[in-house]
């Protein structure tokens, strides 16, 4: 690479970091506006010579990095979940994008959304709470889950919310961490008889890796059932 190159990958990097130092995103005209701009030094720079086309170019690389940020934020900002569909009953299909993690009383796993008849986000997180299923010859009803898997397609009908939590000072920031992970609701699965499985398993690079992953974890519960380290082990191995 030649230093005027490594000049402009650098004053790139400035142009994003100014983006992530800013109060607020520009306008949603503002990325137009400045693409405009920067097709005016593109041009500018390739009739100039010398220093001062270093110059411009520096300057077209930060306005691009600024751009660029501000367009990709306010891309990830535009997928969220319309205040008008949380707590209402939405029907979707998608696939399992992650390893289910149980707990007490459920499941809790990543769905990438494929279909819906509602305009919901791309990737949410949902709650499947164990249900109760009376037994002929018993009179208490027994809690049951369905067996999920990563890489799955189901269709589910559930219930959302925009994510929000409790932020307390050098805590844990719940909402920041499901933004991190493009988690841009929450919810649950709502009892239904359209809840099924549409496929065994979406084959696509992702939901490969997360279905060995998955059998990984499944083979230390199976050998380690008992041992308080298994949880440890299968942390190092799979980052569960």
């Amino acid at each position: 690479q030649s230093p005027s190159m490594r000049i402009a990958i650098l004053c790139f990097a400035l142009g994003v970091w100014l983006l992530q130092r800013q109060a607020a995103l520009p306008a949603g005209d503002a990325p137009a506006l400045l693409a405009a701009v920067l097709a005016g030094l593109t041009f500018t720079a390739w009739r100039l010579r010398g220093r001062w086309r270093l110059a411009v170019v520096c300057l077209a690389a930060a306005l691009a990095g600024f751009a660029w940020a501000a367009a990709l934020a306010q891309w990830r900002l535009a997928d969220r979940l319309p205040a008008e569909h949380e707590g209402r009953d939405i029907r979707l299909s998608g696939v399992v994008a992650g390893l289910p993690q149980p707990y007490e009383n459920g499941l809790r796993f990543e769905f990438a959304v494929e279909q819906a008849d509602a305009a919901v986000p791309s990737k949410i997180s949902l709650a499947w709470h164990a249900g109760q299923r009376p037994e002929e010859d018993d009179a208490s009803p027994l809690l049951f889950l369905p067996s999920l898997h990563a890489g799955e397609r189901w269709q589910l009908t559930v219930r959302l919310k925009r994510p929000h939590g409790n932020l307390n000072p050098h805590g844990f920031d719940y909402e920041a961490w499901l933004f991190e992970r493009g988690l841009r609701a929450t919810g649950y699965v709502r009892p239904s008889e359209g809840n099924r499985r549409l496929d065994a398993f979406v084959w696509r690079p992702a939901y490969v890796v997360e279905r060995l992953r998955e059998t990984i974890r499944e083979r230390f519960r199976r050998t380690l059932p008992e041992q308080p380290y298994a949880g440890v082990l299968v942390a190092l191995a799979v980052g569960d």
